[in-house]
């Protein structure tokens, strides 16, 4: 009988659930993409089919099976993995297993029986209801984001919380529920939680996999009463930071929009949960929202790996300008391409404004987005007279900050040239005022860039990877070991001791470690796709990665024979030195021969 995990392979394929995440290429007998794990521009990440394997052949290396994808890609152990590919697969996970029964488990539970309560509340609330109507929100769209209501009164979710079986500590947990602090000796008997959200419009908010995390709340005045429990409160709220739900980490939508993202190479960046909903319902589904924040490097991390370019149209409000430069900011230095949606007063405030008085308009301020320097340099163009001193000033002064979070030196010199021909000054001048700027507190040299070296692991030598290479097609054609028969061969050649041990397996030496003779099988393929698929000659690849691996080892070895040669000298040892020069002459000579 199949564990459950090796059900779940045989259900999951490897290429479906992948493509899922990030657009995948033919190649041959394998796919190929650009790595979603590290920032590169050349694909070098494989999916085999054959052996349900992905593997990144760049900056960093790394590689397995569905459910590694799966935790790397999510952010996510073992265990959540495992529930994920599960519900893709269709099959009913055991709860005998004590991994499965977690505290995260519990809690993403109470957020979904949260979720059920709002929603019906909101059906029962006819205010409510139409309010969000009268804003534009059609039937399907309230479904789609299951959008709830939380009626006025302290311990309405807690009530019924705790008749589904959760307990109050689970609520608290969870950010639906908070704890009297301080509370007084003749109150001690009384229950001390309370509900977070109360007199609320209620917009969930997802993981990347759609289920529930955490939740944002709308103070509904009309649904409120004078002295309420919610009559001071801030306008919104969001759940606090809570074991499953980080908010720099979640975007608001994420779930519903990357495939779009990923289809359509662009992400447009909106600031409320309005936006967002009305967005989507104009059939702009690759929106997501910050909820009000800057965007974070793990968010921008979530983006790369679906696209480069990044649309903004934030509030008209100066804390929506604010949040719009902080996040552009920040995408600059991950080489994001950044546009800006301006929108005129004329049409609104926001986007949820705009698509309410048409589809159409928020199409066009979509399609007119400007790049970001483009837009700083003609807003800084129209606000100043380029003809005065203090003009040209003022319009370097808007300018200039932008360009310093340029990641790309090309791009840069443009804008630097156009500048200085707009100024009318020598682009020098403009190349001594742009060394002076900082952003935000951070100098020029020091500006935040796009480092991905935490995904790098230490890169091959050239010696390794012939090794690797050569062991790859012995483990994949062991019969072909016999063509070496003969020839100067055996461990003490490799350079580590997993490619030694690989040849010993080969020679009948040793047992070997399977993972590691499947990981090199699946790299070789990927390199012997070509010659694999139209049947080329096998033997010849062999003798020639044989004898390219014999020349790596042996100008290894003639590398250290210098060094070793030159301290004899030094050391004054003639007879070590004539033995030395002896062996070093001797393996000129073979390299001399292999080439």
């Amino acid at each position: 009988m199949l564990s459950q995990t090796e059900e779940i392979k045989s259900r999951v394929d490897i290429v479906d659930l992948i493509q899922s995440y990030i657009k995948l290429d033919k190649a041959g007998i394998n796919y190929k993409a650009v790595c979603p794990f590290h920032s590169e521009k050349t694909p070098s990440f494989f999916v085999t089919p054959s052996r349900q394997r992905w593997h990144c052949f760049g900056g960093c290396s790394e590689g397995g099976d569905i459910f590694t994808f799966v935790q790397k890609i999510e952010g996510v152990d073992f265990p959540e993995a495992l529930e994920i590919l599960a519900k893709r697969a269709g099959i009913q996970l055991t709860r005998e297993d004590p991994k499965l029964s977690s505290e995260r488990k519990r809690l993403y539970d109470i957020c979904e029986v949260a979720t059920k309560y709002f929603e019906k509340q909101f059906k029962e609330n006819g205010a409510v209801e139409k309010y969000m109507k009268d804003r534009g929100v059609s039937d399907e769209t309230l479904r789609s984001f299951r959008v709830g209501f939380a009626p006025d009164g302290w311990r309405n979710l807690m009530a019924h919380l705790l008749e589904k079986g959760f307990r109050a500590e689970d609520a608290e947990r969870a950010g639906l529920a908070i704890k009297i602090q301080n509370q007084s000796r003749s109150s001690q008997s009384q229950n001390p939680f309370y509900d977070r959200f109360r007199g609320r419009i209620i917009f969930p908010i997802a993981d990347g996999t759609g289920r529930i995390i955490g939740f944002g709340g709308r103070i509904f005045e009309a649904g409120t009463k004078q002295n309420s429990a919610v009559s001071t409160e801030a306008k919104y709220i969001n759940s606090p930071q809570t074991p499953i739900y980080d908010k720099s980490r979640v975007l608001y939508a994420f779930d519903k929009a990357k495939q779009e993202i990923r289809k359509q190479n662009v992400c447009i960046l909106v600031e409320g949960y309005m936006d967002t909903i009305m967005s989507h319902q104009a059939g702009f589904t690759n929106t997501v929202a910050v909820s009000g924040t800057a965007l974070t490097e793990p968010q921008l991390q979530m983006l790369k790996r679906l696209t480069n370019t990044v649309i903004s149209s934030f509030d008209g409000d100066s804390a929506g300008q604010s949040a719009t430069s902080r996040s552009l900011d920040l995408a600059g230095a991950y080489d994001f391409e950044r546009k800006i949606a301006a929108i005129p007063t004329s049409l609104g405030k926001d986007p949820a404004d705009v698509v309410l008085k048409g589809v159409e308009e928020w199409k066009k301020i979509l399609e007119s987005a400007k790049n970001v320097v483009e837009f700083y340099f003609d807003k800084a163009l129209a606000e100043n007279n380029v003809n005065e001193p203090a003009g040209k000033k003022a319009i370097a002064a808007g300018v200039l900050p932008q360009l310093v979070l340029l990641s790309n030196e090309i791009e840069r010199s443009y804008w630097m040239r156009k500048l200085a021909g707009v100024l009318g000054v020598p682009e020098s001048a403009v190349w001594q005022e742009f060394q002076k700027i900082s952003v935000d507190g951070f100098e020029r040299e020091t500006m935040p860039v796009f480092d991905d070296t935490r995904n790098k692991k230490k890169q091959p030598t050239r010696r390794e990877d012939t090794e690797e290479k050569l062991l790859g097609i012995l483990l994949l054609y062991p019969a072909k070991l016999s063509l070496l028969e003969g020839r100067e061969l055996d461990p003490s050649y490799f350079t580590g001791e997993k490619t030694a041990a690989a040849f010993s397996f080969l020679s009948g030496r040793h047992t070997g470690d399977p993972m590691y003779h499947d990981h090199l099988k699946f790299k070789t393929e990927v390199f012997l796709e070509d010659i694999i698929r139209k049947d080329g000659d096998i033997d010849k690849e062999i003798l020639i990665c044989f004898n390219e691996f014999l020349r790596e080892s042996i100008k290894e070895r003639l590398g250290d024979l210098s060094r070793r040669i030159i301290e004899a000298e030094r050391g004054g040892s003639e007879e070590a030195l004539a033995g030395l020069m002896q062996e070093f002459q001797i393996l000129s000579g073979k390299l001399h021969a292999l080439s």
